[in-house]
């Protein structure tokens, strides 16, 4: 009898980035195999699965931007006892969302030059659509993170990231602050859990891993403002999808 977790992992559109970070591991991915039946995963079988079938977990990578997508999403919702979204685009719109700051026809004619029936829908997180029980943010999520997420529902443990700014991650690992240096940073407000891999490159964050729960917007922006106008840093929180949730943040502060 066959009592492992049965698993799924879907990617709707998207760069699959997500999915090939699993794929770092292969180790864990074979001992979590003691545990677990992955049924579908298309970059590890070259059997593809139903999402009519029935699931304990799925984890949906990208953005769902087709019709196909959406009816893939309800069916996965439907059949699955946890659906968890992986990475920024299945989060909260990521990239894809820059979209949403243009005037997206244009920009569709323009790119498929008149061209008919291509879908142009509005580009929302899965979370639009359907329950989403957990979130792993990044872009790309690191495959740590997935598999303390499966072995903690193996457990029967609630999974959760721990509320700690990338500045933390950054300070504790004593690499430079690129905020200080005069360049644009997130790193004050956004969730951890990449290990302040950009700026360990003086790279600053773009806050694709989403806000800290305790995200102090207000003292960021301030900060930004020595150097960039209202118009370049709202162009900074668009990049990853971050923005809405910014003003969101900050609406509440203040309330």
């Amino acid at each position: 009898m066959n009592n492992k977790i049965k698993v799924g992992i879907f990617p709707l559109t998207g760069c699959e980035g997500c999915c090939v970070a699993i794929l770092d591991l292969p180790n864990k991915l074979l001992e979590l195999n003691e545990k677990i039946e992955i049924v579908n995963f298309r970059l590890f079988e070259e059997d593809e699965h139903s999402p009519d079938e029935k699931y304990d977990i799925v984890f949906v990578e990208g953005s769902p931007l087709t019709t196909r997508d959406i009816k893939q999403l309800k069916l996965v919702r439907k059949n699955s006892k946890y659906v968890i979204s992986i990475g920024s685009c299945a989060h909260m719109g990521g990239i894809y969302h820059l979209k949403m700051y243009q005037d997206k026809n244009k920009i569709h004619d323009y790119v498929y030059q008149g061209e008919k029936g291509i879908e142009n829908l509005d580009v929302k997180p899965l979370s639009a659509y359907v329950k989403v029980d957990f979130s792993i943010p990044g872009c790309p999520i690191t495959g740590e993170e997935f598999y303390d997420f499966v072995y903690q529902l193996l457990i029967g443990k609630e999974p959760a990231i721990t509320q700690n700014p990338v500045c933390y991650e950054c300070q504790v690992r004593g690499q430079k602050c690129v905020l200080q240096y005069g360049e644009v940073c997130m790193g004050p407000i956004t969730q951890g859990g990449c290990d302040a891999i950009c700026t360990k490159s003086m790279q600053g964050c773009w806050g694709c891993r989403g806000l800290v729960e305790d995200a102090e917007v207000d003292n960021l922006i301030k900060k930004l403002k020595e150097k960039y106008s209202d118009k370049e840093i709202s162009k900074f929180f668009e990049v990853f999808g971050v923005k809405e949730l910014v003003w969101k943040k900050r609406n509440k502060l203040r309330k």
